[in-house]
């Protein structure tokens, strides 16, 4: 605790030496809740709400399917963008996604780069979270040549420590100049992220129809020896620029990489119901991962206040190289899953990696048109390239995957009246399925992109400062699960049927409402399922989600503000496959509540505005499995708490 109080005394002060004296808001007043269009998933900074996520958006994952944007341009993350390099990112789809050019089934992240202008701010945030988990957090904004030249800037570091005790810790920086100029914006940007002392969250492997009892949440059941280490890189540079004529380009090159210098797995398989489990441990060598990607649009924009047209004209691309295997499997015999098993470190023996490589491209012709007090429309049409390449190290063999596929979108908005619109749309993609999972065969294996399907519509009504939307949605995908061999592949088709809905208000200038639900008929279908190989629900997706966020702003010490957050989390199946045991159902995890509790404050020290908020996750301390794939579990987190504070010098 000294520790960290000292360094985080040494952070201010810095920031207070170079602070000039004029401020404006950034830090001290970030609000997840206030800030959120809609309660389909905000971040701003580290705080979370909403219903869906990068990695979980209708039962699917956007980052997994390649549909994340930096600043609403296409980019293929293989490494984490930090909290240095953006602002916060928002969960679009529905009504929220008509906006964009080009709309993909799975839903877009839009994620905000950070920026600078012409005033310096320096931002501070120091953060403690239980066990002796700590964040500090510095950003600046320097104005160099005032309207033309300015620098966003920022280091951070993180320890952290869930309730499982699995310590990870790591630093981040940023350094982006923004260079401005009548109509126009170039901006490259370096980000890096070091995390290190990264120990690796036991894997739980059940049978079908068994379930362990939950071990015991603090209790580090892994080895403390076997700290991963890896460097995560993302650079690239926006343009944005008018061209005269109505005529406008917005292009971006980006390349991310994450180099995985030591990288671990350690799995319990359970063999009994009462825990008693095979002990696995599975160590990387070395491995590089790193993609090239980048998007360029000519949009040409006609029309009046009353009717406006954009015709949209762009080519997006990008090369992603994969390292994997070459890993040292080792058995470390039977122990009884709650219990330490602890190991002398091996000597470990690499092999070969295998190495992937996937190019992928499309031409791409859009039309987006807006009638006031009408509606819009927006139209879009792609020619896309696949190509896979696979070199198995083992064999020698290398496998090739080649398809062409033209991908469409089309969404409309009529506005019935001024508080009423009603939206419809569908979208044909080439998504990314991600990759295998820790556990598989083909562990960590880059899967092949597949085409994937949405239709959906809804309304939205808009009164004062309440806002609903009201949405159906189909989605379907091909299906991807572990066969006979323990290869995570192709067995089928999973549709995702359901109904969503947002709302979000504020009433009486002091209470804040956001509240979402999204309640899905999740179903497999294909030969795997006539075969009674696999069930009819996919693995880990629930049936029923939805949050409730409440903020209330009172008079208390200038408006000390006590928040409230209620998550459901309906029942999922636990395998993929029909148990024999339970009549040829799947196993099920039954649903569940969550209840956080906080407090928040914005005030001033001097001139300097400042703010903290505290929260009590899990106040109730509710044990719960998560379901990370088909038959693959981890605990769930306890009762936690964060306290940060905040200040914009």
């Amino acid at each position: 605790m000294k520790r960290t109080i000292r360094g985080y005394s040494q952070i201010a002060a810095m920031a207070l030496s170079l602070a000039p004296g004029h401020a404006w808001a950034q830090r001290a007043a970030e609000n997840a809740v206030l800030a959120a269009d809609d309660a389909f998933g905000t971040t701003v900074g580290l705080e979370v709400t909403g219903i869906y996520s990068e990695n979980d958006t209708r039962g699917f994952s956007p980052l997994k399917a390649g549909n994340y944007r930096l600043d609403g341009i296409y980019f293929d993350p293989v490494a984490t963008v930090s909290g240095r390099t953006k602002t916060g990112a928002a969960i679009r789809v529905g009504h929220a996604a008509n906006d964009f050019p080009f709309p993909a089934p799975t839903g877009i992240v839009d994620a905000k780069l950070r920026s600078a202008g012409d005033d310096f701010t320096a931002s501070l945030a120091l953060t403690r979270s239980q066990f002796g988990g700590d964040i500090e957090e510095l950003d600046f904004r320097v104005p160099v040549v005032r309207d033309r030249l300015s620098l966003a800037l920022g280091v951070g570091h993180s320890y952290s420590m869930p309730s499982d005790r699995t310590p990870t810790r790591s630093w981040s920086g940023l350094f982006k100049p923004v260079l401005r100029w009548n109509g126009g914006e170039f901006s490259p940007f370096f980000a890096i992220s070091r995390i290190y002392d990264n120990n690796p969250r036991p894997l739980i492997q059940v049978p079908d129809g068994v379930l362990p009892p939950l071990p015991d949440h603090l209790r580090y059941l892994g080895q403390t020896w076997a700290r991963g280490l890896s460097t995560s890189i993302n650079t690239g540079a926006t343009l944005r620029t008018t061209l005269g004529g109505g005529f406008s380009l917005r292009a971006g090159l980006f390349r991310s990489s994450s180099v995985r210098d030591r990288n671990y797995s350690e799995i319990f398989a359970v063999t009994a119901p009462s825990g008693l489990s095979r002990h696995r441990f599975i160590a990387d060598p070395k491995q590089d991962l790193h993609s090239w990607s980048g998007e360029a649009q000519i949009a040409w924009r006609l029309g009046d206040a009353r009717v406006q047209h954009r015709l949209i004209a762009g080519y997006r691309a990008r090369d992603r190289h994969t390292e994997t295997g070459g890993s040292d499997v080792r058995d470390f015999g039977t122990v009884t899953l709650g219990e330490l098993d602890a190991e002398v470190m091996p000597a470990f023996t690499f092999g070969a990696v295998n190495v992937g490589r996937v190019r992928q491209s499309a031409v791409m012709l859009g039309y987006m048109g807006t009638l006031a007090g009408v509606g819009q429309i927006n139209l879009g049409l792609q020619r896309a390239t696949y190509r896979a390449d696979f070199l198995d190290a083992r064999s020698g063999a290398t496998t090739h995957s080649r398809s062409q596929a033209w991908l469409y979108n089309a969404s409309a908005v009529i506005e019935l009246s001024k508080a009423l619109a009603l939206f419809a749309g569908t979208q044909r993609g080439l998504e990314d399925s991600g990759t295998a999972p820790e556990n598989a065969a083909n562990r960590n294996e880059q899967l092949p992109a597949t085409r994937s399907t949405q239709y959906e519509g809804g309304l939205r009504w808009k009164q004062g400062q309440s806002q609903l939307k009201l949405s159906m949605f189909q989605i379907e995908k091909p299906y991807f699960s572990f066969d006979a061999t323990g290869r995570f592949t192709e067995l089928g088709t999973v549709r995702h049927r359901g109904v969503e809905a947002s709302f979000h208000g504020t009433y009486f200038k002091r209470l804040s409402v956001l509240a979402g639900a999204v309640a899905m008929q999740p179903r497999v279908s294909g030969p795997a399922r006539d075969l009674g190989l696999v069930g009819p629900r996919p693995a880990g997706t629930p049936s029923l989600y939805a949050r409730l966020d409440l903020n209330y702003r009172t008079d208390l010490l200038g408006g000390l503000t006590p928040t409230a957050s209620f998550i459901w989390q309906g029942n999922r199946a636990v395998g993929s496959r029909p148990v024999v045991a339970l009549g040829g159902a799947q196993q099920t995890l039954p649903g569940y509540g969550l209840l956080d509790l906080g407090l928040r404050q914005q005030f001033h020290i001097g001139k300097i505005p400042a703010s903290f908020r505290y929260v009590l996750n899990n106040v109730l301390d509710h044990k719960a499995w998560k379901v990370l794939a088909s038959n693959v579990l981890q605990p769930d987190d306890r009762r936690r708490f964060s306290l940060t504070v905040a200040a914009d010098f």
